[in-house]
């Protein structure tokens, strides 16, 4: 046997071989289709499994499967995502608003297994989870910028402003526990545990990210899947007792979701590939020229003469807690690293880069050629969510959180605090909007809390933006300050606007799309040039494969 033989008998031996009773994990594959999952469970009664999906670039939807056969059979709900099962029914998502790779927000509905129409029950929900014994159903819901954890339905015992996800009751009906997020547009996050009160049983520390949560049949621990070590994706499964103690279950070499633990202990598990893609197009191209980078590169602003992209990477290939901020011109030159932030901006003069710290702590202004990296503090802003320059160069302003409340900040670089200008306002989950304040500086695009979006006067009120749809994501400002760009996130394809802001009149400039759609499950963000000549886009691919794990202890 060879030295390399030798190294991973030993390991097997050292894992395995302490204890005979002590076997590994097994897997049974369960679907082959190319696409994403949303979320998976165990039925209650009987082998059979159910899941939701968009596969082949479709409409996400229901599907049911059984451990014996490799075939889904489709349930005829389309752009439907599962939330729960009972005994007799499904609670399930009627439409699906994205919020990030495979969660999304829409009408909860109870429909039968048996077959027959959807009842809705809630609007706004983003996660739901009934009780063992179906008597009861839990949910959190998204209310006026506000995630709120409703146990039973309709009953508040805990509210937060960080997004909340992957609600779950105990077997003994007793607590609940969920994820609680540092952001709005990322998995970074904790698992909470409460009573039916809301009082905090334990919390775990927090992970870049976590990807579900179940409990196992003792009741005693919950379990979730999130990362392990340096990594930028949940890979790992992990368990925090009652009194807050945590042990690793289960490594594994990709990112993994947690979905369902069945009452004999059988993990429902998802293996994602999550990568992401930039497309660009200039005036001179015939066709979109892809311009990605690593694995995780995400498009933020496009530079006015279309010569430049900033972008964020912040996957895999940067590791846990970083997030580059690099820049590339569009005639396919390499990247330029800058610095470690998150959603840079490029500066009216296109000399500077603005981007926000990871965790969030201060403003980082990077310099395009050759000057050094300026900082600025944001005293009292806990989260950002979109930022960018004023007109003149010597402001910047952002959507930040102060603990309580999203509002619109301005704030001096030669100094002082931040101001805000905006009242409450809610940043708009699952597509950050850029480039909120015109050209002339004297308004800025904000959503209030019902997310309608509006049009702040700096000094004055706000004013409704006719002819802009719910649907619609403010892209940016164009040129003449009259109207705007705005698009329509199709998941596999953008439908792009430009809109005037005064009278309301709409024109459908341009209908974008990668070429292959598989897996693809946004088209976000995407930033035009003022002109309108160019544009880039940022595109998302997940690919799931869903498994039942056997033997996790």
């Amino acid at each position: 046997m060879g030295m390399a033989g030798l190294i991973v008998a030993g390991i097997v031996g050292y894992l395995f071989g302490r204890n005979a009773a002590v076997s590994p994990p097994t897997f049974h594959q369960l679907t082959f289709d190319r696409g994403l999952i949303y979320s998976a469970r165990f039925a209650v009664d009987g082998p059979s499994i159910y899941y939701s999906a968009a596969w082949g670039g479709q409409p996400v939807q229901l599907y049911s499967t059984n451990p014996n056969s490799p075939e889904s059979r489709a349930l005829n709900f389309p752009h439907s995502a599962l939330f729960d099962v009972s005994s007799a029914e499904m609670a399930i998502s009627i439409g699906c608003k994205d919020l990030f790779i495979g969660d999304c927000e829409g009408a909860l509905a109870r429909v039968p297994i048996s077959g027959g129409a959807p009842r809705q029950i809630a609007e706004n929900v983003v996660s739901a989870d009934w009780t063992a014994d179906g008597s009861e159903m839990a949910a959190i819901r998204e209310v006026e910028g506000k995630f709120r954890v409703e146990f039973p339905l309709g009953n508040l015992i805990y509210e937060s402003p960080a997004w909340l996800n992957f609600l779950r009751i105990s077997p003994d009906g007793k607590l609940a526990a969920f994820a609680e997020f540092k952001n709005v547009d990322g998995d970074a996050g904790q698992v909470v545990i409460v009573d039916r009160t809301g009082k905090q049983i334990a919390r775990s520390a927090t992970f870049t990210s976590v990807e579900g949560v179940a409990w196992p049949p003792s009741g005693k621990e919950v379990w979730f899947a999130s990362t392990s070590g340096n990594d930028a994706w949940a890979n790992s499964i992990q368990a925090l007792s009652l009194t807050g103690k945590d042990r690793i279950l289960l490594r594994l070499p990709g990112i993994v979701r947690l979905h369902d633990v069945s009452r004999d202990g059988r993990l429902l598990v998802s293996s994602e590939i999550w990568a992401t893609g930039l497309q660009f197009r200039g005036p001179g191209d015939e066709k979109e020229r892809e311009l990605s980078w690593l694995d995780g590169a995400v498009g933020t602003d496009i530079s006015s003469d279309g010569a430049n992209l900033a972008f964020e990477e912040a996957g895999e290939s940067v590791g846990a807690n970083e997030f580059e901020v690099d820049m590339r011109g569009t005639d396919g030159s390499l990247p330029v690293k800058l610095g470690t932030g998150n959603n840079p901006a490029f500066s009216p003069d296109g000399k500077w880069m603005l981007a926000g710290s990871v965790p969030f702590s201060k403003f980082l202004i990077f310099s395009t050629g050759s000057g050094p990296t300026k900082q600025l503090d944001a005293p009292g802003i806990q989260q950002i969510s979109s930022l960018g320059w004023m007109p003149d160069g010597n402001q910047i302003y952002f959507v930040g959180n102060d603990g309580e409340q999203w509002r619109v900040y301005i704030q001096e670089l030669s100094g002082g605090g931040p101001r805000a200008v905006t009242p409450a306002v809610l940043p708009r989950v699952g597509a950050i909007e850029s480039d909120l304040v015109s050209p002339d500086g004297k308004f800025v695009f904000a959503r209030d809390l019902i997310g309608k979006g509006l049009l702040y006067e700096l000094g004055g009120g706000p004013s409704a933006v006719p002819g802009m749809m719910p649907e619609d994501i403010w892209a940016n400002w164009a040129s003449d300050g009259k109207s705007a760009f705005v698009y329509q996130n199709m998941k596999v394809y953008d439908l792009v606007f430009r809109l005037d802001v005064a009278t309301g009149e709409r024109q459908q400039i341009m209908r974008v799309a990668p070429q292959d759609t598989a897996g693809v499950n946004a088209l976000v963000p995407l930033r035009i040039t003022p002109d309108g000549k160019a544009y880039a886009y940022t595109y998302n691919r997940a690919l799931s494969t869903l498994f039942i794990a056997d033997g996790v202890k």
